[in-house]
């Protein structure tokens, strides 16, 4: 089957194609879809489609300039245009740049099918023609290593040998797992940590966006390097940032210090824009078993996670991980508190710097990792509740399950939460200039002490010698949330925490936070949380 990648920004002209269109009647496999040229382009690398169908206007990148990128990267890729617009400049620019053919919108099944057809034929004329045989390589050696089903990759395995002239098959090859990742801290640790004092620990943003743009320069700058030093070699882009190299060399191209040299080259030609890991298989013999070299590479290049910087990771060199949360947060977090507290950010670091160095050093295995660094996050944020409000809000209240699981190394993981402390830092430096916040504080202090309490604001106010309107508004200019709804939160809060403990009922519950009403609870519980109890409950048991 050819592969097809089809590229619309309306959703129902997307799903409409996806659905309606017998594409595996036609022999055709829908390999993926993309909202706009920019998104479409990004997966062009990873997809690696023969054929394109794509709208012609769309936001970000329109079809007629996704068209031209993409014939710059892949010329043997079929364009097909769509357009609800028979407008004839439209035409001639998709021909311009070598269209297969052009359809308007809406779409005539037949004059679809028919046209699909002839870009098969010609798909066929070029691979019996040998043209774009590299293309095809790299296709194949994807199919091979992304297939899981056996009798799949033995076909596929089949048609790339015959075509890998280059390859010996009675000669060992191996497996190069290349990834490119923003450094960390791209000015250095120490640097890092001095930022805080000021800026609150914001990183070089354009260094960090530089590393993942590198995509495709990155592929040829690879195929620069590392082609006139091997024997034979097949670079692969498995994603924006990987690169999945095959390779053939003399007994010295298996040595650990020569990749470092070629690592040390490759980042040169890169101008040093990200941290180089490089995964490194053993010797192989027989194709048949290029899907476990690319495998060995890859969990080569998991060991990244509990290095500071990029570097050549050999099978030799890769210790088990711990299947634990043996690393608490708890110490680490009641240490960061009276840091923060004390405005102290060479402390605040110091102990970061620690808490890091253990999870690397116990090798604390990648989920636990990030469900660990959740947890003292989390406890900060229930500390420093007052302080997620007003000007810092959008920078401390983020989804850091989201944030911690996209990143590579447990020192991306550290420079993440050192600019939250810092973030935390700058708040709680500029709290303390004003004179009310210790009012508010004060309050939010109760609240956390009394939740499971029928408390009023009648009550809070006597206790800070306050007026209850003035200790609303103080209140609300403060952390702007009502009393109320702050109270509220807090109480969502702890019963959230408290329906993981399935030998609890709902009424237990809700007393335990303060409410003697089951049904007013639920009803709350489901306006906040978006279901009942119970629904929560199995959801998150």
């Amino acid at each position: 089957m050819y592969s097809v990648l089809l590229v619309d920004d309306e959703t129902i002209e997307l799903e409409t194609m996806v659905q309606y269109v017998p594409w595996e009647q036609a022999g055709i496999r829908v390999a993926g879809t993309a909202r706009n040229g920019k998104e479409a382009l990004g997966k062009l690398a990873e997809l690696k489609p023969d054929i394109i169908v794509t709208d012609v206007r769309m936001p970000i990148m329109d079809g007629l300039e996704f068209g031209r990128r993409a014939k710059q990267i892949d010329k043997s890729v079929k364009l097909i245009y769509l357009s609800g617009h028979n407008e004839f400049q439209y035409i001639k620019s998709a021909l311009n740049i070598e269209a297969a053919g052009y359809v308007l919108k809406p779409i005539d099944m037949e004059e679809l099918l028919a046209l699909l057809e002839k870009v098969k034929k010609k798909c066929d004329e070029e691979q019996l023609a040998g043209q774009g045989g590299g293309w095809l390589l790299e296709k194949l050696l994807l199919r091979i290593v992304r297939e899981p089903l056996e009798e799949r990759r033995i076909e596929w395995t089949r048609q790339w040998e015959s075509q890998a002239t280059g390859f010996t098959a009675h000669l060992p090859y191996g497996a190069a797992y290349i990834t490119f990742e923003p450094p960390a801290f791209p000015d250095g640790m120490r640097a890092a940590v001095a930022a805080i004092r000021v800026a609150a620990g914001d990183t070089d943003t354009e260094s960090a966006n530089a590393a993942y743009e590198l995509a495709y320069d990155a592929a040829e700058y690879a195929r620069t390097v590392l082609g006139p030093r091997l024997d034979a070699s097949i670079v692969l882009e498995t994603s924006p940032n990987t690169l999945f190299v095959l390779f053939q060399g003399k007994p010295q191209q298996w040595e650990h210090a020569y990749w470092e040299l070629l690592r040390e080259e490759l980042s040169r030609a890169i101008g040093g824009k990200a941290d180089l890991s490089i995964g490194l298989s053993s010797p192989y013999r027989g194709f048949n078993l290029l899907r476990e070299a690319y495998e060995e590479s890859k969990r080569c290049n998991d060991e990244k996670l509990y290095r500071q910087a990029g570097a050549v990771i050999n099978p030799g060199t890769v210790t088990p991980v711990k299947q634990s949360e043996e690393l608490s947060a708890e110490h680490a977090a009641a240490a960061l508190i009276g840091a923060i507290q004390a405005s102290d950010s060479d402390r605040t670091g110091q102990v970061l710097g620690d808490w890091f160095a253990a999870m690397r050093q116990e090798r604390i295995e990648r989920n636990y990792a990030v469900r660990a660094n959740i947890q003292l996050l989390t406890a900060l944020e229930q500390h420093f509740t007052t302080l997620m409000a007003g000007t810092f809000r959008d920078h401390l209240l983020a989804d850091h399950w989201k944030e911690l699981s996209q990143l590579p190394t447990i020192a991306h993981f550290h420079a993440y939460t050192l600019r939250f402390c810092g973030e935390l830092l700058k708040a709680a430096s500029e709290r303390d200039l004003d004179r009310n916040q210790s009012v508010a504080d004060q309050i939010a202090k109760l609240i956390a002490d009394r939740y499971h309490l029928p408390i009023t604001v009648e009550d809070i106010a006597k206790e800070v010698f306050l007026s209850p309107n003035y200790v609303r508004s103080i209140f609300k200019d403060k952390t702007g949330e009502t009393i109320l709804d702050y109270l509220t939160r807090i109480r969502m809060g702890h019963a959230s925490e408290l329906l993981k403990d399935r030998s609890l009922k709902v009424r237990e519950i809700a007393h335990k936070v303060g409410y003697e009403n089951v049904s007013y609870f639920c009803s709350v519980f489901q306006k906040h949380k978006g279901s009942t109890p119970n629904e929560y409950r199995k959801m998150h048991l």
